[in-house]
């Protein structure tokens, strides 16, 4: 409790926290009727209404006058993922007329503690967006707690038992497929991946679209094709390494971020293998880098700009209505085709 909200407590006045509990609302919701907002149900600006004439409520001038705002939470700011859903949130939050606030992980050390949360919470946020970030069940209880909305968008990891926070992703299963089939497609059968974190969920479903792919052409896959690391440029590079120094290495490689296809376009460039035509790489993301590389990658596009807008309208459209379903959003992925792939040793054959 704030000074203020303590001296006003000692003095009997009643505050918006006593109408919000009085109605049975959320203090976001209490002061969205106190403020005249359009998005309340018609029933819950009446009974909140009431409560405030009951209890003789004064709103006090700053409540009036806040502007609404919402988080956004990125593990880093240094990529082009992030800054393609850094710049569809920007989107969203200017349309609805909403201050968008950005945070990154350096910036708390502390991580998503409950009072963390309870700060933002405290500064009238709306709620907040986590990208990349893990998901446990204590974030939902401390968000329902909190009367503060959480959107995750491809959490790195989330408990299967956690429920209420709805999840922002692509169709990341069958965006790893389609980049197989395509180098299956080029007659290419053995295929190497950069499989990124073992850990990270959307990375682990773009695997899964590989090995469903290269089950469907009758391919057996291995092991040794397989290279898990972090999503850096540099462990893109060490995988494709490692790779190509096999005894008998891959014709095509799929990288499951674009960061990884540019390590592995190098470390192709310094072990003189041409690409495409000894080697094929199709990466996933289609960030801005896959056309200013040399060659331009082949892609898995999801929609990263859309994942930004989408993300701040069902923040903005909970935060209205805390009872809204909370189901799960996949936005769709397609392969770009571009200069990094061309038929391999079985279709020439």
């Amino acid at each position: 409790m704030t000074q203020g909200e303590q001296g006003e407590a000692n003095s009997g006045r009643v505050t918006l926290k006593d109408v919000a509990e009085r109605a049975g609302v959320s203090l976001a919701t209490a002061s969205k009727v106190m403020n005249g907002r359009a998005d309340v149900r018609d029933r819950t600006r009446v009974t909140v209404s009431e409560v405030a004439r009951e209890l003789g409520y004064q709103p006090k001038r700053r409540e009036s006058d806040r502007r609404r705002s919402v988080l956004i939470h990125f593990d880093t700011l240094t990529s082009p993922y992030s800054l393609q859903v850094l710049e569809g949130a920007e989107k969203a939050a200017h349309r609805a007329d909403v201050d968008l606030l950005v945070i990154s992980g350096d910036q708390t050390s502390a991580g998503l503690s409950r009072a963390w949360m309870a700060e933002i919470a405290s500064r009238g946020v709306e709620g907040v967006i986590l990208v990349t970030t893990p998901i446990g069940a204590q974030h939902a209880k401390w968000s329902r707690d909190l009367s503060l909305p959480l959107i995750a968008i491809d959490p790195v990891s989330i408990d299967p038992d956690v429920k209420g926070i709805v999840t922002i992703s692509a169709t990341n299963w069958e965006g790893g497929a389609s980049a197989v089939q395509h180098l299956v497609d080029l007659g290419h059968r053995r295929i190497g991946v950069l499989a990124g974190p073992a850990d990270s969920v959307p990375a682990r479903q773009r695997l899964q679209g590989y090995h469903s792919a290269l089950g469907q052409a009758g391919v057996r896959w291995e092991r040794g094709l397989i290279e898990h690391g972090s999503f850096s440029y540099e462990d893109g590079q060490r995988g494709a390494e490692r790779l190509l120094r096999l005894a008998e290495p891959p014709t095509a490689i799929f990288a499951v971020a674009d960061t990884l296809a540019v390590g592995a376009l190098r470390a192709a460039r310094q072990a003189g293998v041409d690409v495409p035509t000894q080697l094929s790489v199709v990466s996933f993301d289609d960030t801005m880098i896959a056309q200013w590389t040399h060659p331009q990658l082949t892609a898995v596009r999801q929609p990263l700009f859309s994942m930004g807008q989408v993300a701040v309208e069902r923040l903005l459209a909970l935060s209205s209505d805390p009872e809204l379903f909370a189901h799960p959003f996949k936005l769709e992925t397609r392969v770009i085709e571009r200069e990094s792939t061309a038929p391999g040793p079985a279709a020439s054959a």
